[in-house]
C-alpha cells in the first residue's frame, strides 16, 4: 500500500466516525507523520469527492448545537473557529442556523431542559442554580436573570 493510499484510508476512517473540518483532518494527518505535500494532495482529493466541505460542516454543526444544547450564537461561532473553520464561515453559520430563534428563546430552551431538576427545591436555591446554569452555557447575566425570573418568578431575597 502506498503512502497516499494509507493517508486516504485514514481520512476515510476518520470521516466514518463523524464529519470533520479540513483543518481537523490536516492536523490529524500531519500528526500521523504524513508529509505536507501528501496531506495537501489527499485533502484536495477529499474536497473534490465532496467528503470535506467546511461550509456544510459549519452549517450542520451550528444547527445541531443550537437544537440540542442551546447556547449563544457567539459561542457556537467560537467552537467552530476552534475546529478550524474560517472565522467568516463560523459567524455566518451561527447567525443563519435557526434565524427564527432569538438569544432569549435559546436561553428559554436551555433552561427548559433542566427546569424540572430545580422545581422541588426552595425558590432561592432554584433561582441560583438556574441562573448559574445559564451563565455556564454562556448567556449574559442580564438575559439569564430575565429568563430565570420568567420561569420561576421574581428574584426575592426573603428567607434565603
Amino acid at each position: 500500500m502506498t503512502e497516499e493510499e494509507r493517508a486516504w484510508n485514514y481520512v476515510l476512517r476518520l470521516l466514518s466516525f463523524r464529519p470533520r473540518t479540513r483543518a481537523e483532518l490536516r492536523q490529524r494527518l500531519l500528526r500521523r507523520g504524513f508529509s505536507e505535500d501528501l496531506v495537501s494532495q489527499v485533502l484536495a482529493r477529499a474536497e473534490e469527492a465532496g467528503l470535506v466541505d467546511d461550509r456544510v460542516f459549519a452549517r450542520l454543526y451550528a444547527e445541531e448545537r443550537l437544537a440540542t444544547r442551546p447556547r449563544p450564537r457567539r459561542l457556537v461561532a467560537a467552537e467552530l473557529r476552534a475546529k478550524g473553520v474560517e472565522a467568516r464561515l463560523a459567524v455566518e453559520a451561527a447567525r443563519t442556523a435557526f434565524p427564527e430563534l432569538s438569544e432569549e428563546e435559546l436561553a428559554r430552551r436551555a433552561l427548559a431542559e433542566k427546569k424540572s431538576h430545580w422545581e422541588g427545591l426552595p425558590k432561592p436555591v432554584a433561582l441560583r442554580r438556574a441562573y448559574a446554569f445559564l451563565l455556564r452555557r454562556g448567556f449574559s447575566p442580564d438575559l439569564s436573570r430575565r429568563i430565570v425570573e420568567e420561569a420561576f418568578g421574581p428574584w426575592t431575597f426573603e428567607s434565603e
